[in-house]
């Protein structure tokens, strides 16, 4: 595969003013990167540990799994495995928490970077080949054709279809990403019921609209408060499309075939709204599910007050299990299937990710050794780092068991990891638990999840046909970001604000019409036009990597 410029894309997060720019130390022979060869002389050979002193600064969120217990990166066992494994000592510079996209922007204004940056590049106002156009960030196809980054160059040619979707339209790549290559991985929200009351009822489990409303007024006739508790704000929306899959459409931008649509200008969507609007009406949908308040939610779930649920299945449903053995032991959840047209079919959405979404380390403009900040981000993907940031260290971490890396009990025993939870303790030594430059392995989820249910889930909800429904990651031209930007940053605000006004009737329902107008008028046509040919576009760089 012939590897072009790098793709670079800024994300909405900021670095901290007054972080240091450029490395330090010696290894490499770079000077500061705005032009020309990036690595004029290759002075490595390949193998770790590299014989350097460099020390590379590096921006990313602190993630709350670490800050439970950590004020940065620097002072976990990660960050040790990764200095000696690689010969790089890397200092973490975090931005802080609610200032990400505050601190982002001063970064970029100041140009005052890290040498490397981690974040959702495809948010980077202007487009991805902005941020490179911008100098903010480097193309790294250079050092993919120089052979300096190896392991990055094999993942790009084994996998065709990734690889273009991290790259722009002129071929550069911008990053290493954050792979979820294996598809359990893919999806982690979904339904769960309260099995107990579904016994009560003597109901099976609901897998159409008509399921679902016979056992949403069974559970209100018991006496349930929310016979079912949602959130509808645009961002969990998006991610379930919460039983739009019944009316055969998703909730964002979609395809049909190879045609862009979005879910929420399609005509179907009035139908899904007229139900959620009679699911409020007749007491079913939790009454403040404008609220999204955690702590809210936490509380309806885990007193019993609630029947039917959607979330997360780490961070919501593993709370709620473990909350209601204590508080209501007599009741059980249970994973159901997302929505069906009709009785035996598969579902047609449900939640799904890409296998790269976007969020990955990028190597900036004021990075003086180029060379081996690439060495560094290649290392997450050869075999020995696959292992360290998923598992960490052998006999520390995890231990091989029956073939299987297999976590220690300094992760899943409690009275061993200083009382923290399994994704916390996970969080000490590896960087499976949240993301980074690597593939994640699947072998992490299936000890992530404490619980049957939440092992039970994974299948249940992967087995929707939501893939081929799914936008890939496409990359618009400067002047396209900017119009689409304009264009969706007010529909966004205007479909949520009316989604909640149509359910709990401070819109008449009859206005759907107007609604439909109104989007016709803010432009939705012309934004779905510029999906379109940013789609078009990745098919054809799509065609030419699976041809090379």
């Amino acid at each position: 595969m012939n590897m072009k410029k790098v793709f670079t894309c800024g994300l909405c997060c900021t670095l901290a003013a007054g972080m240091l720019a450029g490395c330090s130390g010696g290894g490499g022979n770079n000077t500061a990167n705005t032009g020309g060869e990036l690595i004029p002389t290759v002075t490595t050979d390949g193998t770790y540990p590299m014989n350097t002193d460099v020390e590379l600064s590096y921006w990313v969120d602190l993630t709350p799994n670490v800050a439970a217990y950590a004020s940065s990166m620097n002072e976990i066992e990660f960050a040790k495995y990764m200095q000696e494994e690689t010969g790089v000592k890397i200092k973490y510079v975090h931005p802080p928490a609610g200032q990400e996209t505050e601190k982002f922007n001063l970064m970029v204004a100041s140009q005052d970077l890290t040498d490397i940056v981690e974040s959702n590049w495809p948010t980077y106002k202007g487009g991805p080949s902005k941020a490179i156009k911008d100098k903010t960030i480097l193309p790294l196809n250079e050092a993919l054709d120089k052979g300096v980054s190896p392991n990055l160059k094999k993942f790009h040619e084994e996998n065709p279809e990734i690889a273009a979707q991290i790259q722009t339209d002129d071929g550069e790549f911008y990053m290493y990403p954050f792979v979820t290559k294996d598809s359990i991985l893919q999806t982690a929200m979904g339904f769960m019921v309260r099995e107990d009351l579904l016994k009560k009822a003597g109901l099976n489990k609901p897998e159409t609209i008509e399921d679902w409303e016979k056992m949403l007024a069974a559970f209100k006739d018991m006496g349930i408060k929310a016979p079912i508790t949602l959130k509808l704000k645009n961002a969990e929306l998006n991610s379930m499309s919460a039983f739009m899959g019944a009316y055969g459409i998703k909730s964002g931008f979609y395809l049909e075939g190879d045609t862009v649509k979005y879910g929420q200008y399609e005509k179907t969507y009035g139908d899904w709204v007229k139900m959620m609007k009679k699911w409020y009406d007749n007491g079913w949908l939790d009454s403040e599910f404008t609220n999204e308040d955690a702590k809210r939610i936490d509380a309806l779930v885990i007193n019993g007050d609630a029947g039917a649920m959607g979330g997360w299945n780490g961070s919501a449903f593993g709370k709620w299990i473990a909350g209601m053995k204590t508080s209501l032991p007599e009741a059980s959840l249970t994973p159901v299937a997302y929505v069906a047209k009709n009785r035996g079919e598969t579902p047609l959405i449900g939640h799904k990710q890409l296998p790269a979404r976007g969020t990955g380390a990028a190597i900036t403009s004021k990075c003086k050794n180029v060379e081996i900040a690439v060495r560094y981000l290649d290392y997450g993907f050869s075999e020995k780092g696959h292992m360290t940031y998923n598992f960490g260290r052998e006999g520390v971490s995890y231990e091989m068991k029956d073939g299987k890396p297999t976590y220690t009990d300094l992760i899943t025993d409690t009275g061993k990891n200083g009382g923290l939870s399994t994704s916390q303790a996970m969080s000490k030594y590896i960087r499976a638990c949240y993301n980074g430059p690597f593939v994640q392995d699947a072998d992490y989820i299936m000890q992530m999840y404490t619980t049957p249910q939440q092992t039970e889930a994974m299948p249940i909800w992967a087995n929707t046909q939501t893939e081929k429904y799914m936008m890939p990651l496409v990359t618009m031209t400067e002047e396209e970001n900017k119009e689409y930007t304009g264009i969706m940053t007010d529909i966004d605000v205007y479909r949520e604000e009316m989604l909640f006004k149509f359910i709990t009737g401070q819109e008449p329902i009859e206005k759907l019409d107007q609604y439909f107008e109104q989007l016709k008028s803010m432009k939705i046509e012309r934004a779905i036009q510029i999906q379109q040919a940013a789609y078009d576009r990745y098919k054809k760089r799509e065609a030419a990597a699976i041809a090379d």
